[in-house]
């Protein structure tokens, strides 16, 4: 039996609500989308960084002594960067189906949002690519082009698992959609950059460490843990917050239902 979630009439933009709605779709189907967050978020982020430390690109001593051609590291990095987006694509697009379902209380299966990200892979590793190449190159470009790409393109991989676009047409979306309220989208971004911050930096404080690559024990338990902790609380964090944001702007716009939201997925 679905369970009633907030239902907002106000015709304003609000980041309060964005953070209410992700709240209520975590709070309506917890499971899923803590297994989503952690399964294909933190979990293979994790065993790549293994990976990678095991063969010393992680330790500046094994790079400094040669032991490693230019080439192997070119083509880790290569490999490194692909496996990065297609995780992060699965990630979104999972989570994207499960909170804009939460949304008109409807609970999904795992399987059922991995399957709608798997339908849509091809296009969110092109449009994942795409926006990290944006991006960084507008910060390249004194840093202001790179936050005005941010706020614009905040919204377009829910418009594309949700609207089903093509990549360039859920960029274009996703700048119609945040057009008017980039300031709020910017202060959005701020504050889960913030949040990310403050839980490194708890784990950090209680023994739980990030990663040191250069550290003669490797990886420890602790390490471990806290890379989890870290990375499953964030991915879950973003990939609710991301397509909440993107119903609330097209609520705002257009003044959509989270019902007729969901019709796509039917």
């Amino acid at each position: 039996m679905a369970t009633a979630v907030p239902v907002f009439e106000e015709r304003r933009m609000s980041i309060g609500r964005v953070f209410q709605r992700a709240f209520a779709a975590i709070s309506l189907n917890p499971f899923v989308i803590l297994s989503l967050a952690f399964v294909i978020g933190a979990l293979p982020g994790l065993l790549m960084t293994y990976f990678m430390y095991e063969i010393g690109l992680t330790n500046p001593a094994v790079l400094r002594s040669g032991s490693i051609s230019s080439w192997g590291i070119a083509a880790a990095g290569f490999v490194s960067s692909i496996l990065t987006f297609v995780i992060s694509s699965l990630v979104q697009g999972a989570l994207t189906r499960a909170t804009v379902s939460a949304n008109e209380g409807e609970r999904v299966s795992f399987g059922e949002s991995l399957a709608a990200a798997l339908r849509v892979l091809l296009p969110l590793i092109g449009l994942s690519i795409l926006w990290a190449l944006g991006i960084g190159f507008g910060f390249i470009l004194l840093v202001v082009p790179g936050i005005i790409l941010l706020m614009m393109w905040s919204v377009a991989t829910p418009a594309l698992v949700v609207e089903r676009q093509g990549v360039f047409a859920a960029f274009s979306r996703s700048a119609e959609l945040t057009k008017g309220a980039k300031w709020k989208v910017f202060g959005l971004c701020l504050l889960l950059l913030v949040i990310y911050w403050l839980l490194s930096l708890i784990v950090g404080l209680v023994g739980l460490g990030t990663f040191r690559g250069s550290s003669p024990e490797g990886l420890t338990a602790t390490n471990i843990v806290g890379s989890i902790i870290v990375g499953t609380i964030f991915n879950m964090l973003w990939g609710t917050i991301q397509p909440s944001l993107y119903v609330e702007l097209r609520q705002w716009k257009e003044g959509d239902s989270a019902d007729s939201l969901a019709e796509v997925f039917a």
